[in-house]
């Protein structure tokens, strides 16, 4: 190394190290987040068939004990767990499908839920027809034990499938770790060669250090350049992350409350014998399907824009957007006997995107159906006013409360939840305060235990 020529080469050698390193990286990165990607979803299956199992336990548990007491209130807990198995199969179902391990695994196990289900409801109905004996002989012949037996053991066989390939992600995963370090370390040691090859060809050319240098520093401007055209890129990139997570969030939480009305109207409807209320039905069914789909379409178009700001304001009357959210939970309040209030008298109307205004609406009263108390029938009222010129709205219940000592500080944090309830997912505040604060608004809380909840939002 005895001109500059080679400190062209030393040069280009540490780029060229430089971007396969960072190749390397992103593709170990890339195969890693498949692995962890395959992982979660394992885990899921896992929890989705323990799931499956304890379902079945329940629903058997509530048949054996109204068989022994002939309380009508053990079938709560049997019929809801029956209901939901298929549910919770589909859900398994769909996400083994593509595994030909599984699949004998998953005909026996719908084989074997059949058989289970059917024998639990044959067992009822000799309960009620006075043949409370041969139901008890039923629940006790080898048979029945046999199918419980041989369900743990399909349950356990997918469970030690999906364990394995657990494992094998994670064996994978540490392998590419592994060989992530080691090339790390082999590249540093190769670049410490050439920066120290490169340190004794300078002192050797020293005539052309002076030109070295002002070529070095147009290369470190591009660099900076590049380098604030990289952060500023960046910065972007996570803010539209951070954006896009919030649109799944509230994708998945609004479109949900439409979508379980939806499938308990198809459920009154066909438990229903009167033909009048079967067609009113079908009509609430065809506003309620109609609905979701404008509100699909409002969603996407809310996906469309590059930021919160951007969202289409428009003139809106409260009771019109109230009375759309009231039809898309119209079974929920059907069947939770709910009595709805409302005032907008003071003010009627605002400038503001329907879609978040409509998904604060289902959000806060889908929380008060939901959370209602069992000791005393359910009321919410929703009421808007004004003070100093600034509209607000109250969103008031009678419900189970919740104690703001305790959990004040985490009300409105992703996947908080204050009850026991097994619909609660926590995501319903957290949507519906992203959404106030990013049309510049504040909510806030008044609740005491046992007694109710106020939510309080100022618009702007």
């Amino acid at each position: 190394m005895k001109n500059a020529q080679s400190i062209y080469y030393l040069i280009g050698a540490t780029i060229v190290i430089i971007v396969v390193n960072t190749i390397f990286f992103l593709m170990q990165s890339s195969r890693n987040a498949r692995n962890y990607e395959a992982s979660r979803k394992t885990y899921e299956i896992i929890e989705t068939t323990n799931f499956l199992l304890e379902s079945i336990k329940d629903a058997e548990a509530g048949q054996r004990a109204y068989l022994l007491t002939n309380d009508t209130s053990y079938l709560g807990p049997y019929k809801e767990a029956d209901r939901g198995l298929s549910t919770v199969y589909l859900n398994l179902y769909s996400a083994l499908t593509e595994n030909p391990a599984q699949q004998n695994n998953l005909l026996r196990l719908n084989q074997l839920i059949k058989i289970k289900r059917d024998e639990l409801a044959e067992t009822i109905i000799l309960h009620n027809k006075g043949q409370s004996a041969n139901a008890l002989l039923k629940v006790q012949s080898t048979s029945s034990q046999n199918t419980m037996e041989e369900l743990g053991q399909i349950i356990k066989r997918i469970t030690t499938i999906e364990k394995e390939k657990l494992n094998k992600n994670n064996r994978s995963i540490e392998k590419l770790t592994r060989r992530t370090q080691v090339f790390s370390v082999i590249s540093n040691w190769v670049l410490l060669v050439i920066v120290i090859s490169s340190l004794i060809s300078i002192v050797q050319n020293r005539e052309k250090i002076s030109e070295l240098f002002k070529e070095v520093e147009k290369k470190n401007q591009i660099l900076e350049d590049q380098k604030s055209e990289l952060q500023s890129l960046s910065q972007d990139l996570i803010k539209q992350n951070h954006e896009l997570e919030r649109f799944a969030y509230v994708a998945s939480h609004d479109l949900r409350s439409p979508g379980v009305n939806l499938i308990a109207l198809l459920q009154l409807y066909e438990e229903s014998d009167e033909e009048q209320e079967k067609n009113n039905l079908m009509d609430i069914i065809k506003e309620v399907a109609d609905n979701l789909i404008v509100k699909l379409d409002d969603l996407i178009e809310m996906l469309r824009s590059k930021h919160e700001s951007y969202a289409v304001h428009e003139q809106l009357n409260f009771k019109q957007v109230y009375s759309q959210v009231v039809k898309n939970l119209s079974a929920d309040v059907k069947k939770s006997n709910v009595t709805l209030n409302y005032d907008f008298s003071e003010a009627p109307s605002i400038k503001y995107p329907k879609s978040y205004l409509e998904s604060i609406l289902q959000n806060l009263i889908t929380n008060a159906i939901k959370y209602r108390s069992p000791k005393r029938p359910a009321q919410i009222s929703v009421k808007t006013f004004t003070n100093n010129g600034r509209i607000f709205m109250e969103v008031r219940d009678n419900g189970l409360g919740i104690d703001l000592k305790q959990h004040g500080e985490n009300i409105f944090g992703i996947y908080q939840t204050f009850h026991s309830n097994n619909n609660s997912k926590g995501v319903g505040l957290y949507i519906t305060k992203a959404q106030v604060v990013a049309m510049g608004g504040t909510i806030e809380v008044e609740s005491i235990p046992d007694q109710g909840t106020t939510f309080t939002i100022n618009f702007n």
